[in-house]
């Protein structure tokens, strides 16, 4: 491949699938390339939790809308409902539990400008319960870099995330230079309604998509009407997005497969109660690359060599 004055994945260590990125990265941007693609064909997406940020213990979506309902009275049925002082962790992850007070919250009359104005409060100082820093500080350092080279060389990067749009959007531009216009996630309905002489868009407490499996494809189908030549994901969750990314041998699939628990956790990408085919089976059959965290990342996080990280970590 062409030489490069710099090395332009510094936090991946030299294998496999760094060389595998840059390859292709080579062959469809290099004009007299016989997989040469075109600049508005370069399609990328990237799921978000688990891919470009740390999902563990608990997805930060969970977490905001914890405190959220725990700072907060929320109204159902027109009546509040008390606070909900002692919630605990295992009540965020009752999933019957939580989509009754996410139902209560979302009755209340809750703008889209207003909740996205809500999580733009919570991320600037929310912290993740391990690392004691800012979620925004979690996103992995090799994916940073993977999309930077990505748009150097005239890709569209897409966030396509089974967390909600409307939580990602505000923060994404800043952390991972892609646009709210670019961010396809999971939505409920939404109304206009009227407040004074304004409309509003109210969130209504009912799925309108879900971006889960199938569900990324349909949401890419249907804003982009074009397939990605390059798909990164972690999970389950991912597995028919790289299915459908995978349609020459010239296209780019990556599994996070998550290794370290040392400086990050360790766990399979499908969910415990779960008989169907593994993911890894997917991207061994589909000939996808799989990036072992522990072995294949030289630095996960831009943090990762302050001292105080260090000591914690030996």
């Amino acid at each position: 491949m062409a030489d490069m004055n710099h090395d332009p994945l510094p936090s991946w260590h030299e294998g496999k699938v760094k060389q595998r990125i840059l390859d292709f990265i080579e062959q469809v941007t290099t004009p007299d390339s016989a997989h040469y693609v075109a600049e508005d064909e370069r399609i990328a997406t990237f799921d978000n939790d688990g891919t470009l940020w740390v999902e563990k213990p608990l997805l930060a979506q969970m977490a905001f809308y914890k405190r959220e309902l725990l700072d907060a009275d929320v109204l159902e049925n027109g009546s509040k409902l008390k606070r909900v002082a002692n919630w605990s962790m295992k009540s965020v992850r009752d999933v019957g539990g939580l989509t009754k007070l996410l139902v209560g919250y979302f009755r209340s009359g809750l703008t889209t400008d207003e909740y996205r104005a809500k999580v733009s409060q919570w991320i600037a100082r929310a912290k993740h319960p391990r690392y004691q820093r800012k979620y925004t500080d979690l996103v992995y350092q090799p994916m940073q870099e993977v999309m930077q080279l990505f748009a150097q060389h005239g890709f569209t990067n897409y966030i396509v995330s089974g967390g909600s749009a409307n939580f990602i959007r505000p923060w994404a531009q800043d952390i991972y230079d892609i646009p709210e216009s670019r961010i396809i996630g999971s939505s409920t309905r939404t109304r206009l309604s009227q407040r004074g002489d304004e409309l509003a868009v109210k969130l209504e407490p009912i799925p309108f998509s879900f971006e889960y499996r199938s569900g990324k494809v349909l949401g890419i189908e249907r804003r982009l009407a074009k397939r990605p030549i390059a798909a990164f994901g972690n999970s389950l969750g991912d597995v028919d997005m790289l299915r459908w990314a995978r349609t020459t041998q010239q296209s780019l699939c990556v599994l996070i497969h998550h290794t370290d628990d040392v400086r990050e956790y360790k766990y399979g990408p499908d969910p415990r109660l779960y008989f169907g085919k593994s993911t890894l089976k997917f991207a061994k059959e589909q000939n996808w690359q799989v990036v072992d965290m522990k072995n294949d990342w030289r630095t996960i996080f831009s943090f990762e060599h302050d001292e105080n990280f260090s000591k914690e970590n030996k």
